[in-house]
C-alpha cells in the first residue's frame, strides 16, 4: 500500500509538470485558453501512474522522452499553424521532410519557449525517477498491457470505421490529441492509402468532345506557388506589389477573377487543376488520364512543355499525377542548382522561353517558386523594395518579405510576356493561377495545408490574350469567383475541346481538398450566398 501511494504521489507530480507546461503555453498563446478540468487531470494522472509502475526505470524514462517530444511537436506546431497536429501531418512530416525543414529553420524563434519548457520537464522527470527507484511500485508485464492498449486504438478506429481523431480538438490536452490523431492515422488513413480506396472516389468522366482540330494558338499556363491574391495590388491590396499586372487591368483582352484553389498543398492543387478535378477523390480520374491537360494538348497538335523553378525532389510525387508521358520538354530547378532538393530563382523561367521554338502551337507550363516560404530566400537582393522603414509599423516582417516576393513575381511575369511577344506572332493566351495561397499577417497562424484558414485557398486567376488572340470576355459571367475546376475548363476550351456551359465561372459549390489528394484528410465545400459571400462548410 505504501508503494502504491508513493506511485500515486509521483504520478501526481509528473502530471502536474505536464499540465504546467501545456497550461503555461495556453496562457502564453493568444488563441488557446486555460482549460484544465477534473476529467482531464484524472486521465493524465492515470496515464502517468501506469507509466511509472513499469518495471524498468530506463524504459520509463525513454517513454517520457518520447511523450515530451510529442508535446514539444504539438506546441511548436500550434505556434506556427495555430492548431494541434492533424493525423496526416505525421505522414507528411516524413514524406515532405525537406520542405518542412526549410520552413522551420527560418522561424526557429517560435521553438525557443517550448524547447526550454520541455528540457526542464525532462530534467525534472529524470531526477524524480532516479531517486524513487527503490520506493515505487513495480507491476510485472504492465509494459505489454500498455503496448496492447496503444495497438487497440487504431484497431478500434479501423473496425468501427470511426471518425474519432480525424481532427484534433483544441480542448484536448496535447497527449490526448496525439494518441487520438495517431490512432486515426494508423486505423483509417494508412489502411485506405495502402488499399488505394478512399471511399470518396468520384465517377470517371470521359475526355471532352474535340470541336476544333489543331487550333493555331499558344497557351502559356503560369502556375504559381502559395500566391495569395489579397496581397496583390491587382486585387486592391494597398501596397503596389504587382505594378505590371496593374497596367493590364483595363485592357480589353485581360480578364481576372477571384480564384478558389482545389487544394491547400501543392501535391493536391496542381494535379487537381491539370486533370480538371471537380471534387475529391479524383485519383481514379487522374489515373484514367482522360482529362489530363498535357495529354489533351498533345493529342490535338500542341508541343508541350513543363518548366519549373522547383527542385527535382520537391516535384517527386507531383510528377506521378500530371501524365508526364505527354510532356515533350521537361526541366526543373535542379538543372541550375545541381542539387535534387535545391530550387532555383524564378528568372530561370524567363531564360527557358529561349528554348521554346513556337514553330507549332505550344502548350507551355511555367511553374514558379517565389511565394513559398522562406520568402526572403526566393528573390534577389535588388527586389527588397519593401522594408520595415517604408511600411506600416504594424506589418509583420514575414508579410513584408512576401510583398517583395510578389513584386519579384510581377517582374518575372512582365519579362515572360515581353519575351513571348518577341518570339511569336501566333495568337497567345497567358493564364495564371496558383496551387494554393498561404496565411499571412497573423503571428500565431502561418503557412498553408490547413482547411480551417480560409486564406489558404484564395488564389488569383487571369487570362490575357496577345497577338490578336480571341477576346474571351463573353465567356465569363459577372460572378466574381472561379474554381480550379472551372479554370481547367478554360484551358480545355482553348485546347480545342467543347465548352459545356455558357460561362466558365458558374456560381456553384466549389470543393477544396486538404493535404491528401484522396480527400482522407478533409474536404471543404465553399458555397455562396445571394451577395456572393463565401460560405465554407467542412463536409469530411
Amino acid at each position: 500500500m505504501k508503494k502504491f501511494l508513493y506511485n500515486l504521489m509521483l504520478a501526481s507530480i509528473i502530471t502536474f509538470l505536464f499540465i504546467f507546461v501545456e497550461q503555461t503555453y495556453r496562457i502564453y498563446n493568444d488563441i488557446l485558453v486555460f482549460n484544465l478540468n477534473l476529467k482531464s487531470f484524472l486521465e493524465q494522472l492515470l496515464i502517468n501512474f501506469l507509466i511509472i509502475s513499469i518495471l524498468n526505470r530506463k524504459a520509463i524514462f525513454i517513454v517520457y522522452i518520447i511523450l515530451s517530444l510529442l508535446v514539444w511537436f504539438q506546441i511548436v506546431h500550434f505556434a506556427y499553424f495555430g492548431t494541434w497536429i492533424f493525423p496526416l501531418e505525421y505522414y507528411l512530416f516524413f514524406t515532405k521532410f525537406k520542405e518542412t525543414y526549410d520552413t522551420f529553420r527560418t522561424i526557429t524563434e517560435i521553438a525557443i519557449v517550448p524547447t526550454i519548457m520541455i528540457v526542464i520537464l525532462i530534467i525534472c522527470i529524470y531526477y524524480l525517477l532516479k531517486y524513487s527507484e527503490d520506493r515505487r511500485l513495480k507491476i510485472p508485464y504492465l509494459s505489454f498491457i500498455l503496448i496492447a492498449f496503444l495497438i487497440f486504438l487504431p484497431i478500434r478506429v479501423y473496425v468501427k470505421d470511426s471518425k474519432k481523431g480525424n481532427r484534433p480538438s483544441v480542448e484536448y490536452y496535447t497527449l490526448k490529441n496525439t494518441f487520438t490523431t495517431l490512432g486515426y492515422l494508423l486505423g483509417n488513413i494508412i489502411p485506405k492509402k495502402i488499399s488505394g480506396h478512399s471511399g470518396l472516389e468520384q465517377p470517371i468522366t470521359p475526355t471532352p468532345e474535340l470541336i476544333s482540330k489543331n487550333p493555331d494558338i499558344n497557351i502559356i499556363m503560369i502556375m504559381g506557388e502559395s500566391l495569395h491574391r489579397d496581397y496583390m495590388s491587382l486585387y486592391g491590396y494597398n501596397v503596389n506589389t504587382t505594378p505590371f499586372l496593374n497596367s493590364l487591368k483595363n485592357k480589353e483582352n485581360f480578364i481576372y477573377k477571384k480564384g478558389i484553389s482545389s487544394g491547400v498543398v501543392t501535391d493536391v492543387g496542381i494535379p487537381s487543376f491539370f486533370n480538371i478535378i471537380k471534387r475529391p477523390d479524383g485519383v481514379p480520374q487522374i489515373i484514367s488520364t482522360n482529362t489530363c491537360l498535357f495529354k489533351m494538348a498533345k493529342n490535338n497538335g500542341f508541343e508541350t512543355y513543363f518548366y519549373s523553378a522547383q527542385a527535382q525532389g520537391q516535384l517527386a510525387q507531383l510528377k506521378s499525377y500530371i501524365c508526364t508521358k505527354w510532356i515533350d520538354n521537361y526541366e526543373d530547378g535542379t538543372t541550375i542548382s545541381k542539387d535534387i532538393d535545391t530550387p532555383t530563382r524564378d528568372e530561370f523561367l524567363i531564360d527557358k522561353i529561349d528554348s521554346v521554338s513556337f514553330e507549332k502551337p505550344t502548350f507551355l507550363t511555367l511553374h514558379y517558386r517565389s511565394a513559398h516560404s522562406p520568402f526572403k530566400e526566393t528573390y534577389p537582393k535588388e527586389f527588397e523594395i519593401f522594408t520595415k522603414e517604408n511600411s506600416d509599423g504594424k506589418v509583420l516582417q514575414n508579410t513584408i518579405e512576401y510583398q517583395n516576393a510578389l513584386y519579384y513575381i510581377d517582374y518575372v511575369l512582365s519579362e515572360i510576356v515581353k519575351k513571348v511577344q518577341m518570339k511569336t506572332k501566333r495568337p497567345t493566351f497567358f493564364i495564371l493561377t496558383s496551387d494554393h495561397a498561404t496565411n499571412l499577417g497573423d503571428k500565431d497562424r502561418n503557412g498553408h495545408g490547413r482547411l480551417d484558414y480560409d486564406s489558404v485557398y484564395q488564389v488569383p486567376f487571369f487570362v490575357y490574350g496577345i497577338n490578336n488572340a480571341k477576346n474571351l470576355k463573353d465567356k465569363f459571367s459577372k460572378f466574381p469567383y472561379i474554381s480550379h475546376y472551372q479554370m481547367g475548363k478554360v484551358v480545355s476550351y482553348l485546347l480545342g475541346y467543347k465548352q459545356e456551359l455558357q460561362y466558365f465561372n458558374k456560381k456553384e459549390d466549389y470543393f477544396v481538398c486538404d493535404s491528401d489528394i484522396s480527400g482522407l484528410s478533409g474536404i471543404l465545400k465553399v458555397s455562396f450566398d445571394k451577395d456572393n459571400n463565401q460560405i465554407p462548410t467542412l463536409i469530411e
